[in-house]
């Protein structure tokens, strides 16, 4: 399993999680919108990633999220960056 598909399963299981549903058709190239998380939900989730993956990920960073990929593909920057 790649890092990204690694990650998009931490996604998955989190915003199940945080959202009460499961995900099972995400993939990096998913709109976060059109999945139906609102603003509230998807900063849950970016917490909670952010914790268990001991990150932090700037606020600055956060509007460059459109998919799920981009988000994937942030914490995998910043898990790097802290590696």
């Amino acid at each position: 399993m790649t890092d990204e598909a690694k990650l998009l399963d931490i996604f998955k299981t989190v915003a199940a999680r945080v959202d009460k549903r499961q995900f099972p058709n995400v993939t990096m190239d998913s709109v976060i919108t059109d999945l139906g998380i609102d603003s509230l939900s998807m900063m849950q989730i970016i917490g909670e990633m952010e914790t268990s993956l001991k990150i932090m990920i700037p606020d600055e960073d956060l509007v460059e999220l459109i998919t799920v990929g981009d988000l994937c593909r942030k914490v995998g920057e910043r898990l790097s960056a802290t590696a």
